[in-house]
């Protein structure tokens, strides 16, 4: 198979399986289902893909939680808190407002509630790693002085994220249009700016 060709079937049958778990979560989606849709046969799925697991961990990747990873680690630690809060807030916004993006949330959300399935499990154990990278970089910033030291770096970590999860499902999911992620970036800017000045560092007494 040309390697045109062949990329496009690996990228077909990618948008197909995202359609599929978007519908019907991980289990219900089947591999028969995903290749009858870009009208290959199964053998054709397994010369790209080693199991279903396989395209949903990398459909996850893509438009997931490890956006925000990536995110982090292509900042430099070096800023200011409120300039990287800010940057690291709007960037994973912008990634996570694609079309494809979209998509991958109606994915993680079809399985969301469900405590026994692989998408479930996937998501928390990816915002669990989103946070512990937050964690150590609230800890530097406490250590220079750049942050105030009487907050729990955990719980500070924790508190700045969850509304920008949380405007990633209301302000961007399939269903919102313009209007919605404009004010979702909005919102999302704001929180950065607001929650650097919550938690920078108190003044010396009789100073303004």
């Amino acid at each position: 198979m040309p390697r045109s060709a062949a990329g496009g079937t690996r990228s077909a049958l990618l948008d197909a399986a995202l359609d599929a778990f978007a519908a019907k979560g991980f289990a219900g989606a089947s591999i028969r289902e995903i290749t009858r849709v870009v009208g290959v046969r199964e053998s054709a799925f397994y010369a790209h893909f080693a199991s279903k697991r396989a395209v949903y961990d990398e459909l996850f990747a893509e438009g997931g939680p490890p956006v925000a990873g990536r995110a982090l680690d292509a900042l430099r630690n070096e800023s200011a808190p409120r300039e990287f809060l800010e940057h690291f807030a709007t960037s994973i916004i912008e990634a996570w407002s694609t079309p494809r993006a979209r998509k991958v949330a109606a994915m993680m959300m079809r399985d969301a509630f469900d405590g026994e399935a692989i998408g479930w499990r996937t998501m928390r154990a990816s915002i669990d790693g989103v946070i512990s990278l937050l964690v150590a970089r609230l800890g530097a910033w406490q250590r220079a002085g750049a942050v105030r030291a009487d907050a729990n770096a955990p719980t500070l970590a924790f508190e700045f994220i969850a509304p920008v999860a949380m405007a990633r499902f209301i302000y961007f999911n399939v269903a919102a249009g313009k209007a919605e992620a404009a004010r979702g970036r909005e919102l999302v800017r704001e929180h950065a700016r607001t929650f650097a000045a919550l938690i920078a560092p108190p003044k010396p007494a009789g100073k303004r």
